[in-house]
């Protein structure tokens, strides 16, 4: 079955949503006739709840099975999920805009332009052809654009004061040294190919005098070709047994008989001296661990932030009467209810 390309495109809005979900300081309303929820000062309207509901039984046609009979569990988990991803959708509208973030009409259409690009090869009309094979619009698709957009944004507002400090990075170091042991390992390269009968040809072609980075760049059939063959630093106990017995054979700036592993036939250059097993110095481990700390302490902001946001949300939303969460839900929304006005 073909990729569905704009309800993945669409699906990232709503992914967006679900990590930086919130909704701005507003009273509650009550709910309009055309929508399903108000989410602070902003309806959620019937009609974007029918369009996703089309395209929901459009994926399980594609998919060959019968959509949920109406009222049926299934069902009632379907709607709850297309009113959620609304809800969500809506809140994070109004916290991002009290945040500062802005994302304007021109910044939507260079977007959709790119995903016309580079999706659909600059063709409008293979663009076309798939909005109504999926039932999305095109305003649909915009706005699943500008949520993608505004997640990006919120998401850097987030991250871009969070800083890791030295002392944060020895407290780590200090208490995974464990985790920073470096059996005996040296630099090499390379060069794969599939055959003996190949790899013989290289290893006589080297011998001849030719240089080891351009056959590798010629013959190699993996990755490593693009640098001349290196694999950069390895762990004699990470290798394949043939391979490091091989390698760490070879004196420095040698090469080996071709020598065959389950990935084909090699043939080796010790590019390093051997460097016996040992613990990484701080030195050494700090701009690994700087990075698990940063990326721990980013994550951690944006989970803070979500919290807060999930309970202002809480208390912020009113649903029109069926459309509530049920009460069992995790849904990170209030369940408040209304009849229509």
């Amino acid at each position: 079955m073909k990729t569905r390309r704009i309800i993945t495109l669409l699906s990232l809005a709503v992914v967006a949503v679900a990590v930086l979900a919130a909704c701005g300081g507003k009273s509650k309303r009550n709910v309009p006739a055309n929508g399903i929820a108000v989410v602070g000062s902003e309806v959620v309207l019937h009609s974007q709840y029918d369009a996703l509901l089309t395209q929901s039984k459009s994926q399980y046609t594609q998919a060959k099975k019968a959509f949920p009979a109406l009222g049926s569990a299934a069902y009632e988990s379907v709607k709850d999920k297309i009113v959620a991803s609304l809800v969500l959708s809506a809140a994070i509208d109004q916290e991002a805009a009290n945040m500062g973030i802005k994302v304007t009409d021109a910044e939507v259409n260079t977007s959709l332009q790119q995903v016309i690009q580079q999706t659909f090869k600059g063709s409008k009309a293979k663009y076309q052809t798939e909005l109504r094979k999926e039932h999305v619009t095109e305003q649909q698709l915009k706005d699943g654009l500008r949520q993608n957009l505004i997640g990006q944004r919120v998401q850097a507002q987030l991250t871009q004061s969070v800083k890791v400090s030295k002392s944060d990075i020895q407290k780590y170091y200090d208490g995974h040294k464990t985790s920073y042991k470096v059996g005996e390992s040296r630099d090499v390269s390379h060069i794969l190919v599939k055959t003996k009968a190949q790899a013989e040809s290289v290893y006589q072609q080297l011998k001849a005098g030719a240089d080891f980075a351009k056959l590798a760049k010629k013959y190699s059939t993996d990755s490593t070709k693009s640098s001349g063959g290196s694999l950069g630093v390895q762990q004699k106990a990470q290798l394949v047994p043939t391979f490091a017995k091989a390698l760490f054979a070879l004196k420095t700036g040698t090469f080996s008989k071709p020598v065959k592993t389950i990935y084909g036939w090699h043939v080796i250059l010790a590019t390093g001296p051997i460097k016996p097993a040992h613990t990484q110095s701080l030195t050494e481990a700090s701009a690994t661990i700087e990075q698990t700390l940063l990326s721990g302490k980013q994550q951690q902001a944006i989970s803070d932030w979500v919290a807060k946001a999930r309970k202002y949300s809480t208390d912020n939303t009113t649903y029109a009467t069926g459309f509530a969460p049920p009460a069992s839900s995790t849904s990170t929304v209030a369940t408040t209810t209304t009849s229509t006005t």
